[in-house]
C-alpha cells in the first residue's frame, strides 16, 4: 500500500522527518511519497520556492529507500486539490493512506471534493497540540513541537543536519525578513 504525506514544508524540519519515519514504522506500506505543494490553498503564498523545498526534502530523505519526494504539485504551478494528487498516485481507485497534521483537522471538511476524498483515502493524523483526532482516523503519535512558522518568525533550529540547516537558514535570511 502507498502513503502520501503532503504539505508546504516551508521549511522542512525534524518534525516532518519524525512523521515520515513513524509512518514507515506503523503503517503497512511499500512506500511513502512526500508531496510538497506549490501553494497551500489556505495560504496566499509560500516563503521558499517549490524547487528549493523539493531539493531540501530530497537531501533529508535520501537515506530512506522507501521514501520518495515528488514534484507533482510543484510542477503544476498552482494550488492542487488533494483529491487530484490522490487520483494521480492511485488512478485505479485503490485506497491509500493520506498523512496530515492534526492542525489540518479544523479545515478538512472545506477541502475540495472532501466527500470523494474520504472514499479514496484512509486519513492518518500526526498528533499536534493535543488536538482531538476523530474516530475512524489512524493516529501517528509524534512528539515534536517544532513548527515551520516558528522558524520563519525567529529562525529557530530546524533540528536537521548542520550543513543543510545552515543552507536553509541562509536561504530564508536572504529571501524573507523575520517577524519579531
Amino acid at each position: 500500500m502507498l502513503a502520501l504525506y503532503g504539505g508546504s514544508f516551508d521549511p522542512p524540519h525534524i518534525g516532518h522527518v519524525h512523521v515520515a519515519l513513524k509512518a514507515l514504522d506503523v503503517l503497512d506500506i511499500d512506500r511513502l511519497i512526500i508531496v510538497p505543494n506549490f501553494r497551500n490553498p489556505f495560504k496566499t503564498s509560500a516563503c521558499a520556492d517549490g524547487a528549493m523545498r523539493i531539493e531540501w526534502l530530497k537531501k533529508i530523505f535520501e537515506p530512506y529507500e522507501r521514501i520518495e519526494v515528488s514534484d507533482f504539485e510543484v510542477k503544476m504551478h498552482r494550488s492542487v486539490p488533494t483529491i487530484e494528487t490522490v487520483e494521480h498516485f492511485a488512478p485505479e481507485n485503490e485506497m491509500l493512506y493520506l498523512i496530515i497534521g492534526a492542525d489540518n483537522l479544523s479545515s478538512l471538511s472545506q477541502w475540495y471534493n472532501y466527500e470523494k476524498l474520504c472514499q479514496k483515502v484512509v486519513f492518518v493524523v500526526a498528533t499536534r497540540d493535543n488536538i482531538a483526532i476523530p474516530p475512524g482516523m489512524l493516529i501517528l503519535e509524534v512528539n515534536e513541537e517544532r513548527r515551520s512558522t516558528h522558524f520563519r518568525d525567529r529562525f529557530t533550529s530546524l533540528g536537521l543536519e548542520e550543513t543543510l540547516e545552515n543552507d536553509i537558514i541562509t536561504y530564508y535570511k536572504e529571501h524573507n525578513e523575520p517577524k519579531n
